[in-house]
This record gives structure tokens, C-alpha cells and sequence, in this order.
């Protein structure tokens, strides 16, 4: 216990003050939890299972899944002002999509299964597993990059056909257009967008974490009822009912005092409680905004055990108890960040659909 609580002290000390300055910290901080965690990976099955070469294939791809939104952004015209690389704003990072690249995904597939043709030690088993997880984990990062990067950037500009429209709110004289909504939000009230949009990233890990420790608590004074001891066998539904009751007293109290103590909502006319111009600008909810909240919050417990179970039933498939040791006390990266992977990969596609006006679902 000593040992967890150092070293998730030293972790506090490291996330948080990265997390809330962004840009270049975070960025780096996250390709040093990417490398180390595909690094897990590949040592579950066995720390000499798979050669340099295959290594370096799984490396290579799952890197440029994670960066390759980065990179398409870098080559986008930067004359158009709708596709703007991550520099913006003053030099602070900014995501406003998210981008899959299935050239790369079915390139990586053809990878491995030639691999396994040729080499009698990679097994079809093998191909899966590596397809599978290092997939996974790049949306996994992806979203991490999302929630903390998408608030930078300078409005609802996700669908063409409305970044143009104009708003009236009651915190502007003047109309607002909704693919310059965000920044000046935080213009108007004062506040560094760049640091004000961290609250997002800390609202994900809060609510993730505040249902891990529920559960640990009301499992242990309540728990009678095993989840799926075959894949978990700690984990029980009172202490499932009990994490999610913490959660989404944490996370809504959390939002709550932000937006109305600080001015400062998870993503202004999008995550927040108070009505939307912005929403209803683009015809999503007719400007209730607390639904999208709502929904997030609520599935942040529930995505997050699921993440959880995921990550187990590999765990337990190769007969290990972490994936690594990087953390003592905690195991390896992916032991400590499976829920998130797994939250911010759904809460990332909740904002972008929203954000886009659920036009294409139409």
C-alpha cells in the first residue's frame, strides 16, 4: 500500500501539471506512455516471443495510427481555415477530428498474417492479439489526445455546411459564429483557453477513477454478488451500483462547480448544464445541452468497467497478473489506463457527433 501511494503521488505530480499546461508537455508525456505501453504489449505473450522485426512493425503502425491525425493536419492546406494544423491559436494544439486511417489498418492486417506465413513462431493467435490490441490502444491514445486538444480549438467548425452559422448568446453583444464559439467563450470571460480546456481531460479521469474507488469501497463493506469472477473475480455488482453512484456524484459535482463558480464548462455550448445557442444553432436537442452531459457522465462508469474486464480477459488468457512494472504498485501503463482508453474512445465519439450536428445521421 505504501508503495502504491508513492507512486501514485509521483504520478499526480506528473499528469496533472502536464495535463493542464497541454501542447508540447502533454504531447511528449503521451508518446512516452504510447511507446511504453505498446512496449507491454508485446512482452505479455512472452518477453522473447516475437523478434526485432516484428516489433518494429507493431511499433511503426501503431505509432502512426495514434500521430497520423496529427500528421494529416500537417499536410492540410493551411490557407483554409476550416483544416488548421495543430498550431493554432497562438501556437496551443488543437484536434477538431478525428481520423482513422484504414489504408494503414488493412496495411497492418496484411503485415501480420505474411509474418505469420513466414515465420513458424508468430501463430495465428498471435496475429490476432497484435491486430486487436494494437488497434485498441491507438484509438485509445487518439482519444486521449481528443479530449484534451479538441477544447483548444476555435469552435464547431466539424461539418461545413453550419461552422457559418450565427448565434445570439447572452454572454456576447454581438452574434457569434459558431466555428469561432469556443475561443471566443473563453475571450469574452477572461480566461486562457489553453489552460481552461484541461478540465476536460480531468473530468474523464476523475469520473474513471472515482467509480474504480467506489467500487473498491462499497464492494468490500457490500459485496455478496461476483460481475464475472471468471475474467475478475473481485469485482461484484454492489460494488458496480456503488462506483457508479460515486462517479456521477464526483463528475456532475466537478462540472457543476466549474461552470457555475469559474465560468468554466468542459466544453463551452457542448458539455455543460446551462442552455446552448450553440446546440441549437445546429439543431441538435433544440439547445439542451445537459443530455450530452448527461450521457457522458453516466457512461463513464459503465464503458470504463467494460475497458476494465477487456483489458483482464487478456491478462488472464496469458496468465499474468500486470502488464508491466513501470508503476510500482499500480503495474504498467495499461493497467492503470485501461478504463480510460476504453472512456475516452466513446466520450470522443459523443463529442465529435454532437459537435458535427448529427447531420449524417439524418
Amino acid at each position: 500500500m505504501l508503495t502504491r501511494c508513492i507512486t501514485g503521488a509521483i504520478l499526480v505530480l506528473v499528469l496533472v501539471p502536464t495535463t493542464f499546461f497541454g501542447n508540447w508537455p502533454f504531447f511528449l508525456l503521451i508518446l512516452f506512455l504510447a511507446v511504453a505501453a505498446i512496449h507491454e504489449i508485446l512482452v505479455t505473450p512472452g518477453p522473447k516471443r516475437y523478434n526485432w522485426f516484428v516489433k518494429g512493425v507493431v511499433y511503426l503502425f501503431v505509432l502512426s495510427f495514434i500521430y497520423w491525425t496529427f500528421l494529416k493536419n500537417l499536410l492540410r492546406d493551411s490557407s483554409n481555415p476550416e483544416y488548421n494544423n495543430p498550431f493554432i491559436n497562438g501556437g496551443v494544439f488543437s484536434l477538431t477530428n478525428l481520423y482513422v486511417s484504414i489504408t494503414g489498418i488493412i496495411l497492418y492486417a496484411l503485415v501480420l498474417f505474411l509474418i505469420a506465413i513466414v515465420d513458424h513462431k508468430v501463430q495465428l493467435q498471435d496475429v490476432t492479439y497484435l491486430f486487436t490490441m494494437g488497434v485498441l490502444l491507438s484509438l485509445g491514445f487518439m482519444g486521449i489526445y481528443f479530449m484534451r486538444y479538441f477544447p483548444n480549438s476555435s469552435g464547431f467548425i466539424q461539418n461545413p455546411n453550419l461552422c457559418g452559422v450565427e448565434v445570439t448568446t447572452s454572454w456576447s453583444t454581438s452574434k457569434i459564429v459558431l466555428k469561432d464559439y469556443f475561443k471566443e467563450y473563453y475571450r469574452i470571460h477572461n480566461l486562457n483557453q489553453n489552460y481552461a480546456s484541461s478540465i476536460l481531460l480531468f473530468f474523464i479521469c476523475i469520473g474513471t477513477w472515482s467509480s474504480d474507488v467506489g467500487a473498491y469501497f462499497f464492494g468490500m463493506m457490500f459485496g455478496k454478488h461476483k460481475m464475472n469472477p471468471r475474467i475478475s473475480p473481485h469485482k461484484t455488482w454492489e460494488g458496480f451500483f456503488g462506483g457508479v453512484f460515486v462517479s456521477l456524484f464526483v463528475s456532475l459535482g466537478l462540472a457543476a462547480i466549474m461552470e457555475f463558480c469559474f465560468d468554466m464548462p468542459l466544453i463551452p455550448g457542448l458539455l455543460q448544464f446551462r442552455q446552448s445557442p450553440a446546440l441549437q444553432g445546429l439543431g441538435v436537442l433544440n439547445g439542451h445541452a445537459w443530455p450530452i452531459l448527461l450521457l457522458v457522465t453516466l457512461s463513464l462508469p459503465f464503458v470504463g468497467n467494460v475497458g476494465g474486464f477487456l483489458f483482464s480477459l487478456v491478462k488472464r488468457q496469458y496468465g499474468i497478473k500486470d502488464f508491466g512494472k513501470l508503476f510500482p504498485g499500480h503495474g504498467g501503463v495499461i493497467d492503470r489506463f485501461d478504463s480510460i482508453f476504453t472512456n475516452c474512445i466513446v466520450t470522443s465519439i459523443i463529442i465529435w457527433i454532437t459537435a458535427y450536428g448529427w447531420n449524417f445521421l439524418i
